[in-house]
């Protein structure tokens, strides 16, 4: 019995990127399943989280950041259900925000640091940068909506915007698509769109390169 568990928990381990993509993924598609369903949007958000921050824990090998993922998890949970309870707490907004954006910035170094393990090309190797995209995104939300607490003029929203508003923002500058129904009006807003649109294109081209040179070294072999 103990060995089919084990047996089971490295086939879920082999899966891990796949499960972290999926779920990232389905984060941000919150609003999608707070529009379909009949449920508290409080409760959705805090199960999407909680299955990101599970399924990301899992990129980590060693106990010490796998232990650090859960408690910083655990107290970005506390502090978005503290935030739902009091809508209008400032305090609990900046806490949700400072815990949520060291939050993914620990899983970008864990990926990082797994990325740099694989030596050929695999399922790994092709999902985990595509993680990375998507960390980078959710990262560049959080300031954006940082931005805006500091400064509620920094854009011109869209009506019946969202915090979820930031994410699609961010995603939309780092792909430099740039539909304009969200606007950066203040240098600081503007300031960071602009470093969003050049790391977005940077991490293409270096992911890129990466890719094809560790493709060519295995084809080489």
């Amino acid at each position: 019995m103990k060995q089919q568990s084990i047996i089971s928990w490295k086939k879920i381990m082999s899966y891990k990127y796949l499960i972290a993509l999926v779920t990232a993924f389905n984060f941000l598609l919150t609003p999608v399943h707070i529009a379909l369903g009949n449920f508290n949007p409080s409760y959705v958000v805090v199960i999407n989280y909680t299955l990101v921050i599970l399924s990301s824990s899992l990129l980590a090998t060693k106990k010490t950041a796998k232990l650090t993922t859960y408690i910083i998890g655990f107290i970005t949970l506390l502090t978005i259900w503290l935030e739902f309870t009091d809508a209008n707490s400032k305090s609990f907004l900046i806490c949700r925000l400072v815990f949520s954006f060291v939050l993914f910035a620990c899983f970008s170094v864990i990926l990082i640091r797994q990325l740099l393990k694989i030596k050929e090309v695999n399922l790994q190797f092709v999902l985990g940068p595509l993680l990375g995209f998507l960390y980078l995104g959710i990262l560049g939300g959080i300031l954006f909506e940082a931005i805006n607490f500091l400064n509620p003029n920094s854009f011109q929203l869209i009506k019946g915007f969202s915090g979820f508003s930031f994410y699609y923002f961010s995603f939309i500058s780092i792909t430099t698509v740039g539909y304009g129904d969200i606007t950066p009006l203040t240098a600081p807003a503007q300031s960071l769109t602009l470093v969003m649109n050049i790391i977005g294109q940077f991490y293409l081209a270096i992911v890129i390169g990466v890719f094809v040179g560790k493709y060519i070294n295995t084809k080489s072999k």
